[in-house]
């Protein structure tokens, strides 16, 4: 009676705060659906704009991902002399200036400086968002609940917005899809209003720097900390298999529109009909005990077993499909984990532990991208990409099989 008890006050926390979820549903759904109208022809936006200048194509995107990794960090001192609700807020709306006026703009620099400026809007909204999540509500279940709704947002927007921009953006002029970006942005940040508390403010990081040295000592002296580090950034790599090497692998080896489609869509639409169900089995676990880099871990084994599929010389179109339905279960216990585990860290500041996650995820994904963008192409030209994605599987499951076992065995030890 007394742990059925607990479970239930567990999952009561879990969904509270009602407006604050709502509010920040919204606002994600707004906003992602404005990134995502762009994504799919901003390489094509820039080339427009450049005279097919490549180098500058790929520059901007550059400017755009580095800058929506890790400005925010750079901002560390200010973001918390401002509240959570004025910060969000403008965020937004710089996005939203600076995505508003790419069609007009046609010098190279003009056109990366934007970029930067709208990647810092984007980097300091996810930061100050994830943090105050941390703050406000006190469990890891709580937490994880409202991350795994903004990842179905995400996902939800991910799916409708490439067939916005197919539509809009015709004849090389994009001022009523950029117009439409900026606005979707715009209503993002009134959707904060509501539900964000107008006073809070975000808690000082413990020195001058994003990361303090005593945190970044204290990541070889507190295991869980070194832990989730390390397989937070591996996560991360491999998570970007999937949008660099993958991607890459379904262009070039199937003919058919609409199954490349079907498949670099599949992981967006399995997240909004499954990611709720999946969070509430999580929540069952962690309820139970499981920690939060328990899960994270167990994801990144997850995400290795589907870079087995590719490398297993299965036929393709099956090994491609099966990759993404296992690689879709990876990415939703992943990716909201990934901001829960970090809260969970024993790190004073949240926003100190949210900066810290910003680094390894950045740095996973980067690093990530590179290798599935260049490595995977030079051994696939080379009839060698079967051989990618076994040594990628065989690397992750070495690193992360360990932790999950040992972690098992102490928690086996915990309970006799």
């Amino acid at each position: 009676m007394a742990a059925n008890t607990e479970i239930g006050e567990q999952h009561k926390e879990a969904t509270a705060h009602p407006r604050l979820r709502a509010s920040l549903a919204v606002d994600y759904l707004f906003g992602s659906l404005g990134l995502f109208m762009l994504f799919p022809v901003m390489g094509v936006l820039l080339a427009a704009r450049t005279s097919g200048n490549t180098a500058i194509v790929g520059i901007g995107l550059f400017c755009y991902t580095a800058s929506a990794g890790l400005s925010a960090l750079l901002a560390n001192r200010w973001l918390s002399r401002i509240t959570y609700r004025t910060g969000m807020i403008c965020s937004v709306l710089v996005s939203a200036l600076a995505f508003g006026l790419l069609p007009y703009v046609s010098g190279a620099w003009a056109l990366c400086g934007l970029l930067l400026l709208a990647g810092l809007g984007v980097s300091v909204h996810f930061v100050l968002s994830r943090v105050l999540i941390a703050e406000v509500v006190p469990s890891d279940i709580g937490r994880n609940n409202i991350y795994s709704l903004l990842q179905v947002m995400v996902n939800a927007a991910a799916t409708v917005g490439p067939f916005v921009a197919s539509f809009l953006y015709t004849g090389g002029d994009a001022r009523l899809l950029l117009g439409l970006v900026a606005g979707a942005y715009v209503l993002a940040g009134l959707s904060i209003l509501p539900g964000v508390p107008d006073a809070l403010k975000a808690p000082p990081t413990s020195g001058r720097w994003p990361i303090s040295t005593a945190t970044i000592r204290s990541i070889g002296r507190t295991p869980v900390t070194l832990r989730t580090v390390v397989i937070g950034t591996l996560g991360a790599f491999v998570y970007a298999q999937f949008f660099s090497g993958f991607a890459l692998l379904v262009a070039g080896s199937f003919a058919s529109p609409s199954l490349r489609a079907a498949l670099l869509a599949g992981p967006a639409m399995f997240i909004v009909l499954f990611q709720t169900a999946v969070t509430a089995l999580v929540r069952r676990k962690m309820a139970a005990g499981t920690a939060p880099f328990a899960v994270l871990a167990y994801a990144t084994v997850v995400f290795g077993v589907a870079m087995v599929l590719l490398g297993a010389g299965l036929p393709l179109v099956v090994a491609a499909c099966g990759a993404v339905l296992v690689f879709s279960v990876a990415e939703m216990l992943f990716t909201p984990m990934m901001s829960t585990a970090f809260a969970a860290l024993p790190i004073e500041s949240k926003l100190e532990a949210f900066n810290l996650r910003q680094v390894c995820w950045t740095t996973g994904e980067a690093l990530g991208s590179l290798a599935g963008g260049s490595l995977f192409l030079a051994l696939w030209e080379n009839g060698a990409g079967q051989a990618y994605w076994l040594v990628l599987s065989v690397l992750t499951l070495v690193v992360s099989v360990p932790m999950v076992l040992r972690m098992r065995k102490a928690t086996a030890d915990e309970r006799r």
